[in-house]
C-alpha cells in the first residue's frame, strides 16, 4: 500500500513523498503518513471517448478558468463543460479509499449520481456502470 498525506489546509490526499500540497502548496512536513490501498486509475468515458487520466489519490472535476491559469484534473471544457451547461470550476472531486468515490464540492447545479442528488461535501462509492452528472455533462464510470 503507498503512503499518503493529508493536507492540513486543504485536506488533498497527496503522496507521502510529495513535500508540498499538490493544490494549495502548504508543506506537508508535519503531515503524518497513512497506508492507502494500491492505486488504480479511474477509467472515465464523457461523450464516447476514454479519458486519460493521470494517477493521483484525488482528481478535482470541473472546467477550465478562462482569466487564470488553473485548470481541473478532468477538464469538461473540451466536451462543452461551460458555466452555461452548469459546470463549476471546480465542480466535484473523484477520492481514492481503496475504492474510487465521488464528492461534490459545493457546485451551484451539483453532482449527481445514478440520478440521486450529493449533497454538497458527501461522498459517495463508484461501481462500474455508475453515472455522474456534472451539469449537463454525463460521465459514466467503468471501474
Amino acid at each position: 500500500m503507498p503512503l499518503v498525506k493529508l493536507c492540513p489546509n486543504c485536506e488533498h490526499r497527496n503522496l507521502a513523498s510529495q513535500t508540498a500540497c499538490q493544490v494549495c502548496g502548504t508543506l506537508l512536513e508535519h503531515a503524518n503518513a497513512f497506508d492507502a490501498p494500491d492505486l488504480v486509475a479511474p477509467k472515465i468515458i464523457v461523450n464516447q471517448r476514454t479519458l486519460n487520466l493521470p494517477l493521483q489519490v484525488e482528481l478535482i472535476i470541473g472546467r477550465t478558468d478562462t482569466h487564470g491559469d488553473w485548470k481541473p484534473d478532468i477538464d469538461l471544457t473540451p466536451f462543452g463543460g461551460t458555466a452555461a451547461a452548469g459546470v463549476s470550476r471546480r465542480h466535484a472531486r473523484l477520492i481514492w479509499h481503496g475504492h474510487w468515490q465521488i464528492e461534490d464540492l459545493g457546485s451551484a447545479n451539483g453532482t449527481w449520481l445514478n440520478r440521486q442528488r450529493l449533497q454538497s461535501g458527501e461522498s459517495l462509492d463508484l461501481t462500474a456502470g455508475s453515472i455522474i452528472q456534472i451539469g449537463k455533462l454525463y460521465l459514466i464510470y467503468h471501474g
